[in-house]
């Protein structure tokens, strides 16, 4: 696992993008805790818990990770999140019980949303930051009649998008319902967070507001929307972007704006790409002398076009062992030109399968059978680049003036 956990070197230019494991390496413990001081900051949720967060980065295919040290937190699984990123933002998610002293089931739980942020504008020297920073969000909350008071609102962490816009970003939540049932007038449900990336979240003027947006798009009543299920938000230039692999796009226009509008896509133009395995099985090993179906698609109303199939045989009849593994129990990742179906660069170890629950990744192999995420497309470190661009900038300014 060394080549894949590797992280940038600590004197040379970090990645440019990265590709984030959705996993978190949780290590309270300062001899495990991995740090890169490039990438560490600091946080405080809202029952008073200090936390520190740290990326390990590594140039594609090779995945970065998130280590957090979270020493004051509740020690059950799931309770932190990797949410969402969109250009020098990363949003995370802290999930703690309100009273410590309840740690059921049936404690209420607080969900801490912060914004991991490295300040872009470089206008001036004196607004040039050399690390970045987390900064906690307000808490989204509903009143209940039952306790009288308001409630933590809970949103399904991986459902939640974010949207960059200049200085400014959105937290956003989408749901399909019926606000009046007797209408029978489907309608999304958005909740949205809009605030500045350099801001005081002590002001008090923050604040999620929630906004019933009718659906556009033709032919939207001859689909089952009820029923939908969000797999996946994607940014796209001032919109957000909620896929239902089995429905299609709900898209989100300005949604940093006052009016945001949403539109069902359907099938009208969708681009996907899909892994299916021929033994049927969503995640766990695949079944012995069976393999797999690469698909991409353009999908339009009226055709398909630019359409690729490349099958698992057709890799493995024209790649060696070395060139593309197959070694049951464990993962590699590979880059592949679905055009002329080769393999492009090194093969990249992921996990070793049962080797590696005497190692320090131990906790991720146990994981990964009912946590197999997609990995989160990240571009925050170029603006760390482009922080030191600034710095060594102004190095030369003062080199050149001695000189002189």
């Amino acid at each position: 696992m060394a080549a894949a956990n590797a992280p940038a070197g600590s004197g040379g230019v970090l990645p440019n993008w990265v590709m984030l494991e959705r996993f978190i390496f949780r290590r309270d413990d300062p001899q495990s805790f991995r740090e890169d001081k490039r990438t560490s900051a600091t946080g405080v949720t809202s029952v008073g818990a200090h936390f520190r967060v740290s990326f390990i980065l590594a140039e594609p295919p090779t995945p970065s990770r998130l280590y957090l040290s979270w020493p004051g937190g509740p020690k059950e699984e799931m309770m932190c999140h990797l949410a969402a990123a969109h250009r020098n933002l990363v949003l995370l998610r802290l999930d703690s019980f309100v009273d410590p002293s309840n740690p059921s089931p049936f404690g209420e739980i607080a969900h801490d949303y912060f914004i991991y942020y490295v300040a872009a504008d470089h206008r001036s020297q004196s607004q040039a930051q050399s690390t970045p920073a987390l900064r906690r969000l307000p808490g989204c909350t509903v009143h209940n009649e039952h306790f009288g008071r308001p409630i933590p609102r809970p949103f399904v962490p991986w459902c939640v998008g974010l949207l960059c816009c200049g200085e400014e970003f959105a937290v956003a939540y989408l749901g399909v319902g019926w606000r009046d049932p007797e209408t029978e007038r489907l309608e999304v449900e958005l909740w949205v967070l809009r605030s500045t990336i350099i801001r005081d979240s002590t002001d008090g003027d923050e604040k999620w507001e929630v906004k019933y947006l009718p659906i556009q798009g033709q032919d939207v009543e001859h689909y089952n929307l009820i029923d939908w299920t969000t797999s996946e938000v994607i940014p796209f230039k001032n919109a957000l972007c909620w896929v239902d692999c089995n429905r299609g796009v709900l898209y989100c226009e300005d949604v940093c704006g006052d009016n945001p509008k949403a539109t069902f896509a359907g099938g009208r133009t969708l681009a996907f790409l899909d892994v299916g395995r021929h033994d049927g099985a969503d995640l766990g090993r695949m079944v012995p002398e069976t393999g797999f179906t690469i698909v991409f698609m353009a999908v339009t109303e009226t055709q398909s076009a630019n359409s690729l199939v490349v099958q698992a045989d057709d890799l493995w009849a024209t790649h060696t062992p070395e060139d593309l593994p197959r070694i049951f129990g464990k993962l590699s990742l590979v880059t592949i030109d679905l055009s002329t179906k080769r393999v492009i660069g090194s093969v990249v170890p992921y996990t070793n399968g049962e080797e590696d629950l005497s190692t320090d990744d131990a906790d991720l192999v146990k994981a990964k059978p009912s946590f197999f995420m997609n990995f989160l497309p990240a571009e925050f470190p170029k603006f760390l680049n482009l922080q030191r661009l600034v710095e060594c900038t102004c190095l030369r300014h003062v080199f050149e003036s001695l000189k002189e």
